[in-house]
């Protein structure tokens, strides 16, 4: 005699199978890749900003290849800036350099910093300065 699954269990089955699905997916992989509309210069200046409110001290400024790199207590993230020439943006894209990272969060923060400086957000200056 075949084994016949009930409409509950069929449903019971399904719901386990979704949710197990579901508990399979982390969190999405941070984006680290951009595309700015503002000029070369503009774009290069806003990450270098981005690198400068994490207090990183850069040992790369190569603005003509499109290049920063900038360390923190040992951790480095460099950042790279190229033209694209069929729609006029400039490609940006961060990542973290070296094997161990005592900071696993710098590179988080410096892109946070650079997303928050693209959309306006950024607090430039501390409340109350001027």
């Amino acid at each position: 005699m075949p084994h016949v699954v009930a409409p509950f269990g069929r449903r019971r089955l399904l719901l386990g199978l979704a949710l197990g699905a579901l508990a399979g997916c982390g969190t999405a992989p941070q984006r680290t890749q951009f595309d700015s509309h503002l000029s070369f210069d503009r774009t290069f200046n806003t990450v270098m900003g981005a690198m400068a409110d994490q207090k990183m001290t850069f040992s790369v400024q190569d603005r003509r290849h499109g290049l920063l790199v900038a360390e923190l207590n040992g951790d480095t993230v460099q950042a790279t800036m190229q033209m694209n020439s069929t729609d006029s943006t400039v490609r940006v894209q961060f990542s973290a350099v070296g094997g161990k990272h005592a900071d696993d969060k710098l590179l988080t923060r410096v892109v946070e910093a650079y997303r928050l400086r693209m959309t306006g957000q950024a607090r430039i200056l501390p409340p109350g300065t001027l």
